[in-house]
């Protein structure tokens, strides 16, 4: 069967001038809105109101309870709290299901433990011989006659549902997802969008109804995509470009409240997560979506609306804050990668370590801050690299980047990665690196690795989305999940909105150079008042910061001017850069012979935290050790500090964690 398209269309964002939303916001309106629907539950029908309405949404049994037990699920309550145990069995007991009631079985057979894996069989046998293959969707109830209009709505649901299924394992015939892409794209706009009109291409273009079409076109692209003969896949993938790139120019929505505006935000999120998008016509989409859920439905102290029209909402809420997982450097958002290699990724660290997960894109124009949000950045095509000081100054402030290659390609990597960092000599690795290694063996994977003697900045690694996903179980899929895992140090996640909350020391901060070092890491200290400065231009009494990686960067000279800098009044902070190679400790030890002291530890008001390396291999943190020196101190941490003070998370760095750090340092230096 050949595709014919034309072109796809896309979601929206509604844009209110309201101030920016918090984590907090949004943990406080799921926190309220699930009380609110689970204090109208009712023993005998659920949620299933008393007389049901005339929209296709709230007609038909069930489905109001299914899509309410749906949204809870997504928000974290468990499926085995009374009452969404009764729940479960109010919807399995309904004999003659609607086709969107069994749609939404499905996504929560999904979701449920494999006790539940026969229910999703059945279901998903039921949906497909219900849907009409010659129309490529469903009707209300039963399977539609020749001549009935199809509901592009229900023919989302009905898509959704099956790539829930299909996610989970079960197998669904091409000829299916075929008659769906048919359907969707003969009703599709040649301005790339969809039209209420359910028939031919009547009508204005819509953002809903762009929407529901493209949440189709991406269900089939990541199901059977890659089964799809080379004309085909082609015709999709241009098809998508073109609807993202409608979004860009023309989507839209206004805050008209309602079950319109709760549908579409959760029809929005779930095309924004399947294509990576953070933005929308250079918008938040999910920070645009919560003022308007708030607005419409967040009183001061409780839930307002339908019990739908919440469900809707806090599906859209929960889902749409996942940690994001990773990033992907794309020349435009719009690209299709035809192997999905972010999205296959993120889908196998999701399920790896139990939690939802989401990725985004990324392009050169974003802004540093922006590319920091996620643990690390991909890159597939290295023509992206452009601004080569940009790249650096990212790595600086605690990225990390891994470029995925082969042929001339991996070579162009290698060289683009050391012009990046010039001053780093590579190694190379077929085993043995933490991304063999971490959380599975991945053997016999190619690393170039850029190493600074801290933590990884660069890894350029031999493969492709092809080779990546042509086993289930790759080695190049285990070792990029290893590296995923590992560079949010395994459980590390932030939500989509986490804001760090930044300090600043009173005092002002001296940077003392030295032979070895000193500059090290030192992004996070001069967003501070700090100085650079040799220990001859340190003339008065203040707080001196010395840094140092190896116990080779020791030497007399350092050890005299550390020690008669002291004795003018300053306080000396000796740190291990990384953790992992005791400057620290040999300083420390050097100064209290040459000073016949005895160091002293350091109380600390708070118990510290490690990071993530460190809590793996079981190290103990060591404690400040201090020596009074004429009028000044030495304090000597054989740790790392300052990495976790740029609060990116990273593998391989042993020492403090971000709020420990944040403590010490507070302590030390006000």
């Amino acid at each position: 069967m050949i595709l014919s398209l034309s072109t796809v269309a896309i979601c929206a964002t509604c844009a209110l001038g309201a101030p920016s939303v918090t984590d907090k916001d949004v943990k406080n309106a799921i926190n309220m809105i699930t009380t609110a629907l689970e204090e109208r539950h009712d023993e005998l029908r659920c949620w299933d109101p008393v007389i049901q309405s005339k929209g296709w949404l709230h007609r038909h049994p069930g489905t109001t309870t299914a899509l309410t037990t749906l949204s809870l699920l997504s928000a974290g309550v468990s499926y085995n709290s009374p009452k969404i145990q009764r729940a479960i069995d109010f919807i399995w007991e309904i004999e003659e299901p609607s086709s969107y009631l069994r749609a939404l079985r499905i996504s929560i057979w999904a979701v449920l433990p494999d006790t539940f894996e026969r229910r999703l069989e059945k279901d998903t046998k039921q949906l497909l011989r219900s849907m009409s293959l010659e129309l490529g969707g469903w009707s209300v109830i039963g399977t539609p006659t020749k001549n009935e209009i199809i509901s592009p709505l229900i023919r989302e649901f009905g898509v959704i549902a099956l790539r829930d299924a299909h996610n989970r394992g079960i197998t669904i015939s091409k000829k299916y997802w075929l008659s769906i892409a048919n359907a969707a794209l003969k009703a599709q706009h040649a301005d790339g969008g969809w039209a209420y009109s359910s028939s031919g291409t009547a009508g204005k273009s819509s953002s809903n109804m762009t929407v529901a079409g493209l949440n189709c076109l991406l269900g089939i692209d990541e199901s059977c995509g890659r089964d799809l003969n080379t004309d085909d896949a082609d015709k999709l993938h241009l098809a998508i470009e073109q609807a993202l790139t409608w979004l860009d120019e023309h989507g839209t929505i206004k805050n008209s409240g309602g079950t319109a505006l709760m549908s579409y935000l959760y029809a929005l999120e779930r095309v924004a997560m399947a294509c990576g998008l953070s933005e929308v016509r250079s918008r938040d989409w999910y920070v645009d979506g919560c003022k308007s859920t708030f607005k419409a439905h967040c009183g001061k102290k409780k839930a307002k609306g339908s019990t739908v029209n919440l469900a809707f909402a806090l599906l859209f809420l929960s889902r749409g804050n996942s940690p994001i997982a990773m990033s992907e450097l794309v020349e435009r958002k719009s690209n299709i990668d035809m192997y999905k290699v972010s999205d296959a990724i993120t889908k196998k660290v999701s399920h790896k370590v139990e939690t939802d997960l989401s990725w985004r894109l990324l392009t050169q124009e974003e802004s540093i801050s922006s590319w920091l949000l996620s643990p690390f950045m991909l890159i597939q095509n290295h023509e992206v690299v452009q601004d080569i000081q940009k790249f650096q100054q990212y790595l600086q402030h605690g990225g990390m980047i891994v470029m995925l290659a082969t042929g001339k390609s991996l070579q162009t990597c290698r060289n683009l990665a050391e012009t990046i960092c010039p001053d780093i000599e590579v190694e190379h690795y077929q085993r043995n690196h933490w991304g063999h290694n971490l959380l599975e063996t991945a053997d016999n994977v190619h690393f170039w690795v850029w190493n600074d003697n801290v933590r990884d900045r660069i890894l350029v690694i031999q493969g492709d989305g092809e080779k990546l996903t042509r086993s289930s179980n790759s080695a190049l899929a285990r070792a990029l999940v290893n590296i995923c895992c590992g560079t949010i140090e395994i459980d590390q996640w932030k939500t989509r909105l986490h804001v760090t909350q930044t300090f600043k020391p009173l005092r002002k901060m001296i940077l003392a150079k030295h032979s070895g070092n000193w500059d090290s890491e030192v992004a996070a200290y001069r967003t501070w008042r700090t100085e650079e400065k040799e220990f001859s231009e340190i003339t008065k009494p203040s707080l001196v910061w010395v840094g140092g990686i190896d116990e080779d960067e020791i030497t007399e000279v350092l050890i005299s001017n550390i020690i008669e800098t002291a004795k003018k009044g300053s306080t000396i902070i000796i740190e291990s850069i990384g953790g992992r190679g005791h400057f620290a400790k040999k300083a420390c030890e050097q100064i209290a012979s040459a000073t016949n002291a005895t160091p002293t530890p350091l109380p600390l008001p708070f118990v510290p935290t490690g990071r993530g390396w460190t809590i793996l291999h079981r190290e103990s943190l060591p404690v400040p050790l201090a020596i009074t020196v004429g009028k000044g101190k030495i304090i000597s941490i054989d740790c790392d500090i300052r990495n976790a003070l740029l609060h990116q998370t990273t593998w391989g760095v042993h020492g403090y964690s971000y709020e420990s750090a944040k403590k010490l340092t507070q302590q030390l230096c006000n």
